[in-house]
């Protein structure tokens, strides 16, 4: 009897027991999976004594042996073993490398990768291995909970809702980890816990207090998931919903879906999550790895653990237009305030974070590549044409009103080249990224101004970035144009704006208008006595507001010395910039039954 045929035969005699297994299996899955998320809170969240470290490892070690011994059983009663192993490759990975740590761990009390990586330099890598570990153990538990696939509830409610309440719920999930005893250096109010949460999951950067050293080792990779999670979760919300809900999404909910993704990627939702996850991952990896080299080995980062980590905040921080650092006073800090090098990677990546990655895959996907070289008279598409111009118009309009107006200012004049990049890096961060290289405190008023604006239009759509963005900016800017040249339609770049995209334009402008307008009008209010004491003007309050709808990051000094009501204030704000006005709108809005119809004209005199 060959193998296929026993295997048949076993098959056959276990039959009448698979769906009775199964369930058991099921059932237990669950419960074993809320138990290690609940022992994972209790062994990172809380100070524990060695034995009390040990038992909680040891309940997870026992964990992966069931999600080991279930994938098995899975294995025994399926018909098509290499199409089970095909279509759960993932799990199977991660229960290999699991198991390969177990036995390693349980053999010489080590991890399999602690010496590789001790002896390259990691002298504390010893804690990251078992937080990789542990890391798998919990990516393991939600791809788990996610392959039940019991969505389709889901895709009846709004896709906006669905936006804002992934939203919400990493942030009030970030600011209750943050509120662990073992997340930071000290007890830390749920106000600040939410307001740093909303500020990561949001990718804006202003935060209350110090991170670097507010938060510990824990605390700041929190912060790191947080910012990650968030990010992807703007980038890739579009598609991700269209997968999830396996197209079941009405047609009434496609004009919001393209809020998120353009109207060319609904029909390759699957692909598109793909390749926005791995293009995502593969800029940041690269990130990561040219700011290891741009930090050095000197300083703060002479061990090489602690230079690793920072790559790691930063690279992730830098694409996903976060704007936080592990680092006191950021890229001020005293080891990278003149390195020009880990500068230009910063600026290179959140560019390319706020640029859009729809655009980018136009721009650098090979195939596109050569069929434009095959077809020269084959341009790139339109709407990566608005995302392009309008940045580098926007970013050269910031450098030179920055370089201008900042000469003899905060500029050093070491160099032409690091005025240049330090011009460039000011410009750029007003798009969303909110690192800053000279103290913003200090800058002239002219230049605050011209901050306002480029924070105000932000970066592209369908990137980590808030703001009116470029898109917005650009079809309002071709309906002035177009209006004051006499046209009847709105044109840019030889295309034709339809008309309801016009108005969707100046909808969100008027939203974000009236939106930071009411801000500074609260601020005013529970800051009065901050106004009053003369450290902080009204224009510090615009300021920071206007930098929380946009989530940009960027702060006069404010943010840490402002009340509790001012943070709440500060909160909505950042919520609303990462939701978006215009899905707000859609949500709260009523929606007509019919537009079949139309009103006699109205007439009144305009300017």
């Amino acid at each position: 009897m060959d193998i296929r045929k026993f295997r048949e035969t076993i098959n056959l005699f276990i039959y009448n027991s698979k769906d009775s297994v199964l369930k058991i299996m099921s059932t237990l899955h669950m419960f074993v999976s809320l138990a290690s998320i609940g022992v994972l809170l209790y062994y990172y969240g809380f100070p524990l004594t060695l034995e009390q470290k040990h038992f909680a490892f040891v309940l997870l070690q026992y964990s992966f042996a069931f999600y080991i011994f279930r994938y098995f059983v899975k294995i025994l009663y399926t018909f098509d073993v290499p199409k089970y192993l095909k279509d759960n490759r993932i799990e199977g990975i991660i229960l290999g490398l699991l198991a390969i740590e177990g036995i390693t761990y349980n053999l010489t009390g080590n991890f399999m990768l602690e010496p590789i990586f001790t002896n390259l330099g990691f002298v504390s890598f010893g804690n990251f291995s078992m937080i990789f570990v542990q890391v798998f153990i919990f990516t393991l538990v939600i791809l788990n909970i996610v392959k039940q696939r019991k969505f389709q509830p889901w895709t009846k409610i709004h896709p906006g809702w669905l936006f804002t309440i992934s939203i919400l719920m990493l942030t009030f999930i970030g600011a209750g980890l943050l509120m662990l005893p073992e997340m930071s250096n000290g007890n830390i109010r749920f106000i600040d816990a939410l307001f740093t949460s909303m500020s990561s999951v949001s990718t804006t950067g202003l935060s209350t207090f110090d991170i670097s050293s507010g938060l510990t080792l824990k605390g700041q990779i929190v912060i790191i998931f947080l910012m990650k999670l968030g990010g992807l979760n703007t980038i890739a919300f579009g598609a991700l919903m269209l997968v999830v809900a396996k197209f079941g999404v009405g047609i009434k909910y496609h004009e919001v879906i393209e809020d998120f993704v353009n109207q060319d990627s609904i029909l390759k939702a699957n692909s598109m999550l793909a390749k926005i996850i791995l293009w995502a991952s593969t800029i940041e990896v690269v990130g990561i790895l040219l700011l290891f080299y741009g930090f050095g080995n000197n300083g703060v980062f002479a061990d090489t653990g602690v230079r690793f980590f920072h790559s790691v905040f930063h690279g992730i921080s830098g694409f996903n237009n976060a704007g936080l650092s592990s680092l006191s006073g950021g890229m001020m800090h005293p080891d990278v305030i003149h390195n020009l090098f880990v500068h230009t990677v910063l600026l290179i990546l959140f560019f390319l974070g706020g640029f859009g990655m729809i655009y980018l895959f136009d721009l650098f996907e090979v195939a596109r590549l050569r069929d434009r070289m095959r077809r020269p008279w084959k341009k790139i598409e339109f709407g990566t044409q608005v995302s392009l111009y309008f940045t580098l118009a926007l970013l050269g309009l910031g450098i030179v009103v920055f370089y201008i107006f900042e000469y003899n200012n905060t500029l050093t004049h070491r160099s032409f080249l690091d005025d240049l990049i330090h011009s460039a890096f000011m410009s750029m961060t007003t798009r969303n990224a909110g690192f800053n290289v000279v103290d913003v405190a200090q800058l002239t008023t002219p230049v605050l101004i011209i901050f306002l604006f480029l924070m105000f239009i932000g970066a592209s759509s369908g990137s980590a970035g808030g703001g009116i963005r470029t898109s917005t900016f650009a079809v309002i800017w071709a309906s002035v144009i177009s209006t004051i040249r006499g046209k009847k339609n709105t044109e840019l770049f030889k295309r034709t704006i339809e008309n309801d995209l016009v108005l969707k334009a100046y909808a969100v402008l008027i939203f974000f208008v009236f939106g930071n307008i009411l801000g500074p009008f609260m601020l005013s209010i529970t800051e009065a006595d901050l106004l009053a004491s003369g450290k902080y003007d009204f224009m510090d309050l615009v300021f920071e507001h206007v930098s929380a709808a946009s989530t940009v990051g960027l702060s006069t000094g404010l943010t840490p010395e402002i009340s509790g009501a001012g943070k709440f204030v500060l909160i909505v704000a950042m919520f609303i910039g990462r939701v978006g006005t215009l899905t707000l709108a859609y949500l709260v809005g009523k929606r007509v039954i019919s537009r079949n119809y139309k009103y006699p004209k109205g007439h009144t005199m305009i300017g």
